[in-house]
């Protein structure tokens, strides 16, 4: 997990709110089991989106191409739905099983040609071509048999 603190990618901000609204705000955070850097985080994006207009709630987000796209986009919301790791997974240093993808996409409603794009789009696949084509094999009692070689190139 990143620390904050330490990082170079992050910067602290501060100011002073009522008393009242500082104290909903952390017991909020408590009870959804979230940071109050990743809450504040949100608010500020939120913030500059309608300010600015370039993003927001206002105005429809860009769609993730990668799992790390999407925990990045949803962290908050997916801070309660138990998975763990969620800013090693934002930031792409470690990948999600099947498993915990499924909680990700169906705890943001993703549909599932969308889930299809967002998991391709990470798990690219490597395929090389080969030249040679492949070898088949025909496996009886542990021993190859049969072998004949496939090519698409006729």
């Amino acid at each position: 997990m990143t620390d904050r603190r330490r990082s170079e990618n992050y910067k602290q901000v501060s100011g002073y709110i009522p008393l009242e609204l500082a104290l909903e705000f952390k017991s909020i955070c408590a009870r959804l089991g979230i940071s109050q850097g990743d809450a504040v985080e949100e608010m500020i994006q939120d913030w500059i989106g309608k300010t600015t207009g370039s993003g927001g709630k206002n105005t429809p987000k860009q769609a993730p191409e990668t799992i790390a796209d999407l925990v990045r986009l949803n962290i908050i919301k997916l801070k309660s739905c138990g998975i763990k790791n969620l800013q090693a997974l934002a930031e792409g240093e470690v990948l999600p099983t099947p498993g915990d993808f499924a909680i990700i996409t169906s705890v943001l409603g993703i549909p599932e040609q969308e889930r299809m794009k967002i998991w391709q789009g990470t798990y690219k696949p490597s395929v090389y071509p080969d030249p040679r084509g492949v070898k088949v094999y025909r496996v009886s009692e542990g021993v190859k048999t049969d072998e004949c070689e496939y090519s698409e190139n006729p």
